[in-house]
């Protein structure tokens, strides 16, 4: 307890800052004092995103139809909206209305009944000459669990269920060979529809399976009802039904598009994608390249043979010409490692050459303009990032914004997006225009600038005129790290460890998947060194912790003994160079965490080397004393699930450093007193 009362003294004198946190740290979409900048209207002398990037590749958006669930914030049946979205944009993915779950019948003969809000906006696109990317044919999620069940009734514990998320009973499952009937009958009867109502020269691109990798698994895939019932190869089986639908339906629809049938179809031919979230993360990259390329499914084509099957393959999806791409979701946060990501693409593209970026957003860190700077500048890298692999002779054909404006995004409280609700662009969308034309970065930080102050966070409500104020998780600067899940955060009342609480708070993170985790920005503080301190607590037996953005480094585990609150101390030089910092948490399972008493504070930097401190036996052997948990000093075991990217160790001299600062509080503490 000492330690901690050490490093809460450490922030007194600063309680002015943490008091005013929702200026400094206010909150995203819905929170307080939340500043704009003026945003941009004059499209025709800023530029339209398609024009800027003719020559590289489309641009598009995901859209959804008011009509499938009556949201006032979706884009077509928004006349704006619709204008808008044909001068800016020359691609366009339905964000729901084609998934499995809105289109399976399984009353049809071919299991597929078009949702009448995909129909409608297949029409649109169609008559505004927009091309498609189809999304998605095959998804462990949002596909109605009849597919996989007896007589098409799933049960949950004997009763029927259309959750798409729920654990089904053994009982109710049909076998290998009914399941992969049904597979070839669903993408039939998606591909099909699409030839005989004329779409079939509006869609460019199918992503024909989605998020089928799991990293942690041995063989790189998803344990979904898919791989349980089938096996792996339902992934090769998905892409030989697309591949063979789609060569099908193109030779005997071809008249209705005025061509020969034995001719050229490539305009009516889609190509065939596979599509991922945190699809940069080393471990996930390898996996997906592994299944796609490596992995013989058909080896010898004794498996099956087919006329689509590249004679001459060697049995794997690729070799075998059943895929024609990549698709990399991009669900960043400016926090992200832009070096991994570019690793990420060269590796890709060394393997499958022909890649899209599919749902691009970048999430804020912190709001108002120091947010709106961070994320134009993250945005301007990003895309000079992609323009310069394409130089260097990678294929990026597309990049998808996932979402319109920041209100209807489906992470809307990190303001993902480029245009503001007006439709106004944001200073983001002035970043990616400024990389397409290969002009210099010339936004300007007004608000970023002298941030680097101590704070203590204890998550207790603050006094402001005797008010008592309560702030949200984000509007202190915690927010989910991870793309595919999102990590529940919240504030957890009498789970604490301040003392003299009233309410007694602290910060819980609730997931259901290992990779969603917690992320705090420190981008303020680069190129300081400062000591960090808080207390920790969860079921799972290890801590991992790093810092995003560094470009080399690795990651340190601590043990963590029991599930009682834990004292976690580190030092931390952020080097000058660094475009973006942030903290992140994660364990070794998907168990809630708690986190109480987090400071930062200012420390000595004359003699530190960038990076953490190394830790040493003297430190551990106090914490285990002391009933603190022990911190192990080797590297972690690969599990580089979010792409680690600084090496972090216990501080030396964590009790010294507590000293010192503590010393350096009480004499700013005697300074303040002076002035009043």
């Amino acid at each position: 307890m000492k330690n901690k009362l050490l490093a809460r003294k450490i922030c007194a004198a600063v309680l002015g800052f943490t008091m005013s946190a929702t200026t400094v740290l206010s909150g995203f979409a819905g929170s307080v004092n939340v500043i704009r900048a003026a945003g941009v209207s004059d499209y025709e002398t800023a530029g339209y995103l398609k024009d800027v990037y003719a020559d590289r590749f489309k641009v598009g958006v995901a859209v959804q139809a008011i009509s499938h669930w009556g949201d006032q914030s979706a884009e077509i049946g928004n006349a704006s909206k619709e204008k808008f979205i044909v001068s800016q944009f020359n691609s366009m993915t339905f964000g729901n209305e084609f998934k499995p779950a809105y289109n399976f019948d399984a009353e049809s003969d071919s299991l597929f009944t078009v949702n009448r809000a995909a129909e409608e906006l297949l029409d649109w696109a169609k008559d505004n000459g927009v091309p498609v990317r189809g999304h998605t044919l095959v998804w462990h999620s949002q596909v109605d669990p009849s597919i996989f069940a007896k007589d098409f009734t799933a049960t949950v514990d004997g009763k029927p269920t259309r959750d798409y998320n729920a654990n089904l009973d053994e009982d109710c499952l049909v076998d290998r060979a009914t399941l992969l009937s049904r597979l070839e009958k669903y993408i039939n009867g998606v591909i099909e529809y699409t030839y005989a109502n004329g779409y079939a020269d509006v869609i460019y691109a199918w992503d024909v399976v989605n998020e089928a990798a799991d990293e942690g698994q041995a063989d790189g895939m998803r344990r979904s009802y898919w791989y349980n019932i089938i096996g792996p190869d339902f992934l090769y089986y998905s892409f030989l039904y697309a591949r063979e639908a789609e060569t099908k339906y193109a030779k005997e629809y071809a008249d209705l598009y005025g061509l020969d049938p034995e001719g050229d179809l490539s305009s009516i031919t889609p190509e065939l994608y596979y599509n991922d979230y945190n699809e940069w993360f080393p471990r996930k990259c390898d996996a997906i390249i592994a299944f796609l390329t490596e992995t013989q499914f058909n080896e010898g084509h004794r498996m099956v043979q087919s006329d689509v099957i590249n004679p001459d393959g060697d049995g794997t999806i690729y070799g075998d010409g059943l895929i024609d791409g990549i698709g990399l979701q991009g669900h960043l946060t400016v926090s992200d490692s832009l070096y991994q990501y570019k690793d990420a693409i060269e590796k890709y593209s060394a393997a499958i050459n022909n890649l899209h970026v599919t749902e691009l957003d970048v999430g804020k860190a912190v709001a108002g303009e120091e947010g709106e700077y961070k994320q134009a500048k993250f945005y301007y890298d990003f895309f000079k990032m992609l323009c310069d692999c394409q130089d260097a002779g990678a294929n990026i054909n597309s990049v998808t914004l996932w979402g319109l404006t920041d209100t209807s995004s489906w992470r809307k409280e990190s303001e993902p997006l480029l245009f503001y609700s007006d439709l106004t662009g944001k200073p983001a969308f002035e970043a990616v225009i400024m990389a397409g034309k290969g002009e210099e970065f010339t936004l300007v930080d007004t608000a970023g600038i002298g941030k680097a102050e101590d704070i203590l966070i204890d998550f207790e409500p603050i006094i402001v005129d005797g008010a008592s104020t309560t702030r949200t998780p984000d509007q202190l600067g915690f927010v989910s790290r991870g793309s595919g899940h999102q990590a529940n955060i919240m504030l957890k009342m009498k789970e604490n460890t301040t003392e003299g609480a009233a309410l007694g708070f602290s910060l819980q993170v609730r997931r259901e998947a290992q990779d969603a985790t917690l992320r705090y920005d420190i981008s303020r503080f680069i190129g300081h060194t400062i000591n960090i301190s808080y207390y920790y607590k969860s079921t799972d037996a290890q801590l991992f912790m790093g810092v995003d953005g560094y470009e080399d480094g690795g990651v340190r585990e601590y043990e963590i003994e029991g599930e009682d609150w834990q004292l976690i101390e580190a030092t931390l030089k952020l080097p000058e160079d660094l475009e973006n910092a942030a903290l992140f948490f994660e364990t070794e399972g998907n168990g809630d965490f708690y986190i109480d008493d987090f400071s930062i504070a200012l420390a000595d930097d004359a003699d530190a080397a960038d990076g953490f401190d190394n830790g040493g036996s003297d430190a551990q052997a106090a914490d285990t004393a002391d009933g603190q948990g022990e911190v192990t000093d080797g590297e972690s075991s690969g599990n580089a699930t979010a792409g680690f990217a600084a090496i972090f160790l216990l501080s030396v001299s964590a009790l010294a450093l507590s000293r010192k600062n503590k010393s350096d509080a009480e004499a700013k503490d005697s300074k303040k007193d002076d002035k009043k």
